[in-house]
């Protein structure tokens, strides 16, 4: 009876950690997504309100759902309190700090520190071309990733099940 109930479990940790690899990717599309947001909204505080990075990041946190609106905030606390470090460092900092618990890769998490170190010490034209150099690299990213997405979920998913399977035959 205790082996019965021990292979069901199994069986279950393995369809479950299936269907949570498959809810990462789409959390991780989500989160890309909200970069893309964040791009966007900062591309216009700095073309056409030409408000300073701290408010716009601000500004922007508002905007946006967590863990995202957390980092913005802190960030611009940072920038406010001024404690001698450059703006590329204190959202790189920030980045490792609020972004680490993120479904977003170490690759996505780099590209965004790469874009707080192109920010806030060149002037409004070379800030506005990296802003859409990022969002073009983010938008190729979310392409490709919706491009594959529904076969990859459904191959993790498969897998999960299947291992699981394979498992509860094997300790049979």
């Amino acid at each position: 009876m205790l082996r019965i109930v021990a292979l069901c479990v199994m069986t279950c940790s393995c369809i479950g950690l299936g269907f949570m690899k498959s809810l990462g990717l789409t959390r991780r599309l989500n989160q890309l997504k909200t970069l893309k947001r964040i791009e966007m909204f900062l591309h216009g505080e700095i073309s056409c309100a030409r408000t300073p990075l701290p408010d716009a990041l601000w500004n922007i946190s508002g905007k946006v759902e967590e863990p995202f609106r957390e980092f913005l905030r802190e960030v611009s606390e940072d920038l406010n309190r001024y404690g001698g470090n450059s703006f590329g460092e204190v959202f790189a900092q920030n980045v490792e700090c609020h972004l680490k618990d993120t479904k977003l890769t170490r690759e996505d998490r780099e590209r965004f520190s790469e874009l707080g170190k192109s920010l806030g010490y060149l002037d409004k034209a070379m800030q506005l071309n990296n802003l859409e150099a990022y969002g073009r690299e983010l938008d190729m990213t979310i392409e490709e990733l919706t491009k594959g997405l529904p076969v990859r979920k459904k191959l993790y998913q498969s897998l999960g099940i299947m291992g699981g399977l394979f498992l509860a035959i094997l300790f049979l």
